[in-house]
């Protein structure tokens, strides 16, 4: 494959953020990736900006390690086959883009040349692709945990989309780092439509009926009222809120013909996964299936203009 274009640059403030949600230094790409880091228990958090130049370009072969561990953060240890998905992606490298640090520092610590991935976006047609095993694992992944995890009549508005090839269906992925910030998704979301138009213009089978999202949810449990250390009169209340890891998709939630959401902490290990405390709140990790009408991207779109623009 010929070496990938530059597609679109934009910069953004990246501040780094640990496990308590509080924004603290971040010392190496490494630490990015684990989402965690070590305290001296000092009283002072330090908070730390730092501008970094993005570039937006075509997926080339090389990218293969750096989307399959991407991929990893939003499947865990479910039985999708993420190569055969990272294949399926760089085959079709025209529909969106991955997102790399404009300039390398010359006293960068990659010593095989490798550009790191920090995020991408690309949408699959999963009805035309249905004979890819990977694919096919995807559609029986939520299908079951729909049946375990939701209403009867969510599950039937989903298997009735996802197994009608009348309804055609795409299943779009948008993953990056933790700790960058949600207006980095606007132009990711901008190249892709213009890569989704383009494609149809030329007659290639990306229009859809309905976009598949999974996104990574957690639920953090307040407790509100009552007074602590002695006992009150007054009774604490739990009050159970559901936050978006990647803040934009909660624009899609709002719009979607049905969505469900099934929990993950069997299988997180990492802070990647959602297994964070904040302040003396617990959070749970979900992951959130929607199956939002292709019509209802306009409307996506504004909102992400509105509230995400910088």
């Amino acid at each position: 494959m010929a070496a990938a274009p530059k597609k679109r640059a934009f910069a953004e403030d990246v501040k780094g953020r640990g496990e308590d949600g509080e924004g603290q230094e971040e010392d190496s790409e490494d630490e990015m990736y684990s989402g965690s880091e070590e305290s001296d228990g000092s009283d002072m958090d330090v908070a730390q900006e730092v501008q970094v130049d993005f570039e937006a370009r075509a997926a080339c072969d090389s990218d293969f390690h750096g989307i399959k561990r991407l991929l990893g953060q939003l499947f865990l240890k479910s039985h999708v086959n993420l190569s055969e998905l990272t294949d399926i992606i760089l085959s079709q490298n025209y529909i969106g883009c991955v997102i790399k640090q404009g300039e390398i520092p010359e006293d960068s610590d990659s010593d095989d040349g490798e550009e790191e991935i920090f995020g991408f976006i690309t949408v699959v047609n999963i009805t035309d692709r249905k004979d890819k095993p990977c694919l096919q694992a995807l559609k029986d992944l939520v299908v079951e945990r729909c049946k375990e995890c939701a209403p009867k009549n969510t599950y039937e508005e989903l298997t009735n989309i996802l197994e009608n090839d009348r309804h055609r269906v795409g299943f779009l992925m948008c993953e990056r780092f933790i700790n960058l910030p949600p207006q980095l998704a606007l132009p990711m979301y901008e190249s892709l439509n213009k890569d989704l138009q383009q494609a149809q213009i030329m007659e290639m089978q990306y229009a859809f009926d309905y976009i598949l999202l999974i996104s990574k949810t957690y639920t953090e449990v307040r407790t509100e009222g009552g007074k602590k250390g002695k006992k009150s009169s007054q009774p604490q209340e739990q009050r159970e809120e559901v936050l978006f890891s990647n803040a934009e998709e909660e624009f899609f939630h709002q719009e979607a013909h049905t969505s469900f959401s099934y929990p993950v902490i069997e299988e997180s290990d990492s802070g990647f996964s959602g297994k964070w405390k904040f302040g003396d709140s617990a959070t749970k990790p979900f992951r959130t299936v929607m199956l939002v009408p292709n019509s209802k991207m306009v409307e996506i779109k504004k909102k992400m203009e509105e509230y995400l623009s910088v």
